[in-house]
């Protein structure tokens, strides 16, 4: 973890130290909801539901949240460079069990990472972009850190110069336990500096 945050420091560092003082800066706010594909059971260890036992994975679901904010340098080029930070919800996980004595108990999780990546996007055209980088994921339940690759498309919708609504759809790759893979859409806010 350290030196994958160390050499994001470094790339940053580099980037900024490229950074003409003509070339603007963008600051963008984004919102993503999707679906987490991923087999919970395998990624929690906790084996499927048993009707003889009454134990084993009891409910989950994949819903997926991202608050994301980036910043881009030298954002006039074709390609620019940036960093991105925020949280990801994966998924929902509820297991039932039995204790020593037979009763039924449930424990249950939501599982949250916080992410920061390095990002390369190119413009297409004014309004449309690619984009793709790699970063690290932090899981909340102290369970580690795993590599992730973003990847996605967007569309600018431009109401002046200093501000833009873009419509994005993007897919995280995280390579931790069951390599969960979130697939999502969102809107958001950037301002050009």
């Amino acid at each position: 973890m350290r030196y994958i945050l160390v050499l994001l420091l470094i790339t940053t560092t580099f980037i900024c130290g490229q950074n003409k003082s003509s070339s603007s800066l963008e600051i963008n706010l984004l919102s993503h909801f999707g679906y987490t594909i991923v087999d919970v059971g395998e990624a929690m260890e906790i084996p499927d539901f048993s009707d003889i036992t009454k134990e084993g994975l009891n409910d989950w679901d994949q819903f997926g949240y991202k608050g994301i904010v980036q910043v881009f340098f030298n954002s006039t080029a074709k390609t620019s460079l940036g960093i991105e930070g925020g949280v990801v919800r994966l998924y929902y996980w509820e297991e039932r069990y039995k204790t020593s004595m037979g009763y039924d108990r449930w424990r249950s999780g939501v599982i949250w990472t916080w992410n920061v990546a390095a990002l390369l996007r190119m413009r297409i055209t004014e309004q449309y972009y690619v984009f793709s980088g790699a970063g690290a994921y932090t899981f909340f339940n102290g369970s580690g850190t795993a590599v992730g690759f973003p990847i996605g498309f967007g569309h600018n919708i431009k109401f002046s110069d200093r501000l833009t609504i873009p419509i994005e759809f993007r897919t995280d790759i995280v390579l931790g336990d069951a390599t969960p893979i979130a697939i999502s859409g969102g809107i958001g806010i950037l301002f050009r500096l």
